[in-house]
């Protein structure tokens, strides 16, 4: 049986390019060659949109109205300008609140813990809960996540970014959908251990000793510890942080185990884990691009990270890129336009008028997602 708004579907017209009303709204993807989303539906077609579609030889779309977007009664309605339509601009700060928010209660409660009580488990979910959810609705901000930094909090940041992104893979690798909330809670208390640490080695700005390290990499042991002394995290919390230094060809910390020994959880929060830091500001690194971070991510995946979840992971973070300005390592600043799946590092980027594919233009890489 054909419901009213299929109806609606069926008599949205295609629309030569050429014709086109500008504003008009992408009644379905629009499929590069490839297979790739060029732009998603919903889109507004403005000149520069039009433009794209014609570099890619898309002769006809399929609009919801050549001059409006269509209700499910088939009325049409003011199009979003461009502005409008911003989804960093409609997002950001609602997000940065609750961001801030889930950070600030995290600190407390870690301080609770580090004066000995066992990890307020509930609480911490009620912590993550809000934050994962708002995040599954504007997924893009995984690109832009060092946005919302603050150099003071960091550790904190920290927790709350590796728990989203490990939430996020672990639905994206197809985890048990009733496992979710305990790898997200994986990654958000993958270095409590720390609070078990010297706070100064743990705040020392230079270069820790060979002794000083020794001390730091019990963090996974306490850290495992702590959490099988806590009500409500399953074994695969507790050996993510244990076993989140481990490497895959054994060469990781603090067993020294390979990647046929180690939980899956702890090979989801691995890679939340580097690619947050990478693409963070520290006290002895500057952020890397996202893009160059999973550039990174698929290098040590021979041999360090499981290449499965690197790959599934650098798939799903660069789906939502199309649209995103960036800058490149020439100093131009340009806008992605196609994610190529067998180069999802490698996007085509419009610049100046002309669209640079950086699949063939190797002398080139993305330096920095840009705030929008």
């Amino acid at each position: 049986m054909i419901n009213k708004l299929d109806r609606v579907v069926s008599r949205l017209p295609n629309v030569e390019v050429k014709q086109l009303t500008l504003g008009a709204k992408l009644a379905e993807d629009v499929l590069t060659a490839l297979g790739g989303i060029l732009f998603a539906k919903g889109t507004p077609l403005y000149e520069r949109e039009v433009q794209f579609l014609e570099a890619f030889m898309i002769k006809q779309v399929q609009v919801e109205d050549s001059g409006g977007a269509w209700t499910d009664q088939g009325e049409p309605t003011k199009v979003d300008t461009p502005e409008a339509s911003d989804k960093f601009t409609q997002v950001k700060p609602v997000f940065q609140e609750s961001f801030d928010k889930a950070v600030s209660t995290l600190k407390n409660l870690m301080t609770r813990v580090q004066g000995g009580n066992n990890i307020p488990v509930m609480e911490v979910r009620e912590v993550v809960t809000p934050i994962i959810t708002e995040f599954q609705e504007q997924p893009q901000v995984l690109l832009s996540l060092r946005r919302f930094a603050r150099m003071d909090s960091y550790a904190y940041e920290h927790a709350i970014a590796v728990g989203i992104i490990s939430f996020m893979i672990a639905k994206w690798i197809k985890v048990p959908e009733k496992e979710w909330m305990q790898v997200a809670l994986a990654g958000t208390l993958l270095d409590i251990g720390k609070t078990k640490i010297d706070r100064r080695i743990l705040q020392k700005p230079g270069k820790l000793t060979l002794d000083e390290f020794e001390e730091m990499k019990k963090h996974t042991v306490y850290g495992y510890q702590i959490i099988k002394s806590s009500h409500g995290l399953s074994e695969g919390v507790a050996l993510a942080a244990l076993q989140h230094h481990e490497r895959e060809d054994g060469s990781g910390y603090p067993l020294g185990l390979p990647g046929s020994k180690l939980h899956l959880y702890s090979k989801i929060v691995a890679v939340a884990d580097v690619y947050h830091a990478m693409s963070s500001d520290r006290v002895h690194q500057k952020a890397l691009s996202p893009y160059q971070v999973v550039e990174q991510l698929v290098q040590d995946s021979f041999g360090k990270l499981d290449p499965t979840i690197v790959r599934t992971f650098v798939e799903g973070i660069t789906q939502f890129a199309v649209g995103t300005l960036v800058e490149l390592s020439d100093g131009t600043i340009g806008k992605i336009v196609f994610t190529d799946r067998n180069h999802p590092t490698r996007p085509m980027v419009e610049t100046g008028g002309k669209i640079v594919n950086l699949v063939e233009a190797r002398h080139l890489s993305i330096v920095r997602v840009m705030e929008q």
